[in-house]
Order: structure tokens, then sequence, then C-alpha cells
């Protein structure tokens, strides 16, 4: 797989740093709640003070960031400190241009919903640069950094909760602590998503007498690999082979095809989480 290029990096992160100024500024803002982690500390520190959050952001994500670099690697202290930067100048100067922001009595779920795809797309950004949108992410980089076992997650989506119940001491409704954690649930399905592969692939397991045969067709009418494994069945105590491949989600009825012409098969498979390394997605692409 070609690496990304610095310039492809710092684009990505110009991008996440404007889809956080936006979903910030533009829904967050006006519609009276505090996001989670220390978007939140930010944002209820503007609503007490006044004070614009891009300059708390910096405040809060500068030490972090200094403490990062002696746990973490260069690139995801240097993206992230990069993304920090921008994404505050970028509140600061929405601010002084008194940019668009939504504004509405009868319908704030939309700010809810809407900011937390923004913020979970830019998160998911910056993870899969090996970056970060800073906060809760760089103690959580800090933390796996020392303790690899811990349960990090649930960790930071404690102190998430807790920063999102703090809350309502600002905005004093509940609905505001509602809108906090729908927008956390919704940021971290968006992440998620940015996250996962953008192809499916399907690992298929294939239990039968004639691996030679069956291979041949996988290599030849689907073009992926293979790899056969003898094995023995518990049951019958038979000598059998078991092929092990992975291909395109789309490929299955294909699959389901060929293995009709070998009767006495039996296939299981898996949708699989991700794929890395030498996998062919389409009949153009070139196997080494």
């Amino acid at each position: 797989m070609k690496k990304p290029s610095l310039l492809t990096d710092i684009l990505l992160t110009v991008a996440a740093s404007v889809l956080s100024a936006i979903g910030l500024h533009v829904f967050v803002n006006a519609a009276g709640f505090a996001p989670s982690g220390v978007d939140g500390i930010a944002m209820m520190t503007q609503e007490l003070t006044g004070i614009n959050m891009g300059y708390v952001s910096l405040a809060l994500n500068l030490p972090l960031l200094l403490a990062a670099w002696f746990f973490i690697s260069r690139k995801y202290v240097v993206y992230t400190l990069l993304y920090t930067f921008l994404s505050s100048v970028m509140l600061i100067v929405a601010e002084q241009i008194e940019l668009y922001q939504y504004v509405t009595q009868t319908n704030t779920w939309l700010a809810v919903f809407a900011s937390g795809i923004l913020l979970g797309v830019r998160t998911g950004i910056m993870v899969r640069m090996g970056a970060s949108s800073g906060g809760m992410d760089i103690i959580a980089g800090m933390v796996q950094k020392r303790r690899p076992y811990l349960n990090v997650e649930t960790l930071i989506s404690l102190f998430c909760y807790i920063i999102i119940g703090l809350s309502f001491f600002v905005y004093h409704n509940l609905e505001s602590v509602m809108m906090s954690v729908v927008q956390m649930m919704v940021f971290n399905l968006a992440m998620g998503a940015m996250l996962k592969p953008s192809r499916n692939a399907v690992e298929v397991r294939i239990i039968t007498d004639l691996p030679e045969q069956f291979k041949t067709d996988i290599l030849q009418e689907l073009g992926h690999g293979a790899t056969v494994i003898p094995c023995q069945g518990m049951f019958t105590g038979e000598q059998k082979s078991m092929i092990v491949t992975l291909i395109n989600l789309r490929q299955m009825n294909d699959l389901i095809k060929i293995s009709r012409r070998y009767p006495g098969c039996f296939i299981y498979y898996s949708e699989t989480a991700g794929v890395w390394g030498n996998f062919r997605w389409n009949r153009f692409d070139k196997l080494i």
C-alpha cells in the first residue's frame, strides 16, 4: 500500500481542523450544551467567562502535548499540535468575523447530531493518520503506551461522562446533559465509521476432500490466494483439508457457485474487521 505523502497528511489535518471549527462554532456554541472531553471543558469555560474556547483549548492541550512528546511518537505530537493550533485559530477567527451560527428554539437536536457527526469524522481522520484531535485522546495515548494492558477506552469514557455531568452546573438543565450524552454517542458512531476500512472483505474457511481443485478455482476465477491446512474430522476421523482465503464481500455468491462443483464441502465465513497488505480489491490489481 502506498504511504500517504506529507502534503496529504497536512491537507487532512487542515480538513479535520475545519470540521472541528464548524462543528463547535456553528452547531454547539449556540445550542446550549457541552461536548465531551477537553472540547466540553473549553466550551463550559467560554460559557462561564466569555473567553473564546479556542484560547482555552490551546491552554489545555499544550501541556498535554508537551508531556506526550516524551511518551508518544513525534509524528503524533507534531500533527496533533498542528491540528490544535489550526482549529483553535479558526474558532477565534470565527468569533471575530461573527461567522454564522445555527440558532433555533424548535430543533436544537439537529445541532446535536450535526456536531456529533462532524466531530466524529474529525477525530477519525486524525486517528487514521496516526495522530489525534487532542484532549482525552492524548491522555489515552500516553496511558496506553505505559500500561498497554489497561482498558483505556472505558477509563476515558468515564472521564467524558463526568465532564458531561458537570455541564449541568453550567447550563442548569437536564436537557443539556442529555444532548451531550447523545452527541457523544453519535460522535462514537461517526468515528467508528471513519476508522472502519472503506471496503469490506470476508474470511472464508472451506473444509474439503479436493483442496487442489478448489484452490485452483479460487485462484483463477476469484483472483485471490489461499492457504491449505491439513485437518482431521473429529467425528469420522477422516483426513481433510481446510482452505483459508480472503475475498471481497461481493464475491461470496461466486464462491458459493464454485462450491456446488464439490459436493460434501463445508464452508463458513465471517466479515473481517480490516485488511492490510497484498490484497486484490478488483481484477485489475496486481498481486505480488
